[in-house]
């Protein structure tokens, strides 16, 4: 078995590489992994996949087997994505793509426009017309919002609907227009292909080990970052307004579990797409609430959204200029909810309760809200 991995680095990417690895261990399978990684400043991309190999939040069952024996399932191509060549096709032949490479940013500012398409479409239509011709089957990683702002229950079907989705920020927008690029190409040459679609990633929860670990701290997890900091740099805290819409929530999935649910579908026929999702959303206000309540900024309060919204102070300008101008397209939408079950039937979803958010927002804490940058 071949599987070329792209963003094996990245968040989710490392987690599909994990279980990868741990797919071949457990099962005595004779295959190999390509992973398309480039340098980064003097680090080199065989450095940068050690570490990851060989670091405190590995898996045992990968770690265990040493560098040297991993490495004979693993050939690193050291390229950049916008660059890569065809000179491995003879290698990757008939190998699965799974390309999980991808710049997650919920910018609603214009000028971030260019760059989100430039590194999420223009670069998936390059790597697929590059490699299209050699590859067994195409799986693309996309996310749930590219649904866009929808009500009721979504299904797993973004494509044959009789209406255009409507996006709330370029990422949104990007990833939708790649995966209907990936299906339009697949469709015309008659290769299989497969869109896979996580929800907001979460730390793990599957298992005992590095329970809420993540290696990026994103989305909602940068407000709790903002509020933490904030709650520690001064000794008075002013009064911030959240807008939300309060019967709406936000859709969790851990890392780990995202990462076992695409290696247990990528060779399945019958899935085109899928949503990798929790059964219900959390409650935004519920979920404002914990946060807030586990980095220890008490002095907040939740209101109706309103276009006659001015800043009463210094604190509430900083939020709503920067992280708080992207999060507020989300707390602001109309609830919905997913069909998972397709999903639960390849493997349970986990529950994210309040205990599990305040976990997840505890090991940020813990951690200083500190990335690890491979």
């Amino acid at each position: 078995m071949k599987i070329v991995i792209t963003g094996a680095t990245g968040v989710l990417g490392s987690h599909i590489l994990y279980e990868a690895l741990t797919h071949f261990i457990k099962n005595s399978i004779t295959g190999k992994l390509f992973l398309i990684t480039r340098k980064k400043g003097k680090i080199s991309a065989k450095d940068r996949i050690n570490e990851l190999l060989s670091s405190s939040y590995t898996p045992a069952i990968v770690k265990e087997q040493g560098l040297e024996k991993l490495h004979e399932y693993i050939e690193i191509i050291d390229s950049d994505l916008s660059q890569i060549q065809d000179a491995y096709s003879d290698k990757i032949k008939d190998a699965y793509f799974i390309h999980s490479a991808g710049y997650v940013n919920l910018s609603t500012d214009e000028e971030q426009r260019e760059k989100i398409f430039e590194e999420n479409t223009t670069i998936t239509k390059a790597i697929f017309n590059t490699f299209s011709p050699f590859i067994k089957k195409f799986i693309y990683i996309s996310t749930a919002f590219a649904s866009g702002e929808r009500t009721g229950i979504i299904d797993n079907d973004f494509h044959n609907l009789k209406f255009k989705p409507t996006h709330r920020n370029a990422y949104e927008n990007a990833k939708f227009e790649s995966e209907n690029f990936v299906v339009e190409q697949c469709l015309s040459i008659g290769l299989p292909y497969q869109i896979l679609r996580p929800s907001v990633i979460g730390g793990k929860m599957i298992g005992k080990e590095s329970n809420f670990f993540i290696p990026k701290f994103m989305v909602f997890y940068l407000l709790a970052k903002f509020f933490h900091l904030t709650a520690n740099r001064s000794p008075e805290q002013e009064n911030v307004r959240f807008m939300v819409n309060d019967t709406t929530g936000l859709n969790i999935i851990p890392v780990d579990y995202v990462a076992k649910v695409i290696l247990s579908t990528f060779q399945r026929d019958d899935i085109k797409q899928l949503n990798i999702v929790n059964h219900t959303s959390f409650n935004i206000v519920k979920g404002l609430k914990l946060i807030m309540k586990e980095v220890g900024y008490t002095n907040f309060s939740m209101v109706p959204n309103t276009l006659d919204f001015n800043y009463v102070n210094a604190i509430e300008k900083m939020y709503y200029e920067s992280i708080g101008k992207h999060l507020k397209p989300y707390f602001i939408s109309e609830a919905n909810e997913y069909d998972t079950t397709l999903l639960n039937s390849i493997l349970e979803i986990p529950k994210i309760d309040a205990e599990a958010l305040t976990n997840m927002i505890r090991y940020a804490r813990i951690h200083n809200f500190k990335d690890i940058n491979v």
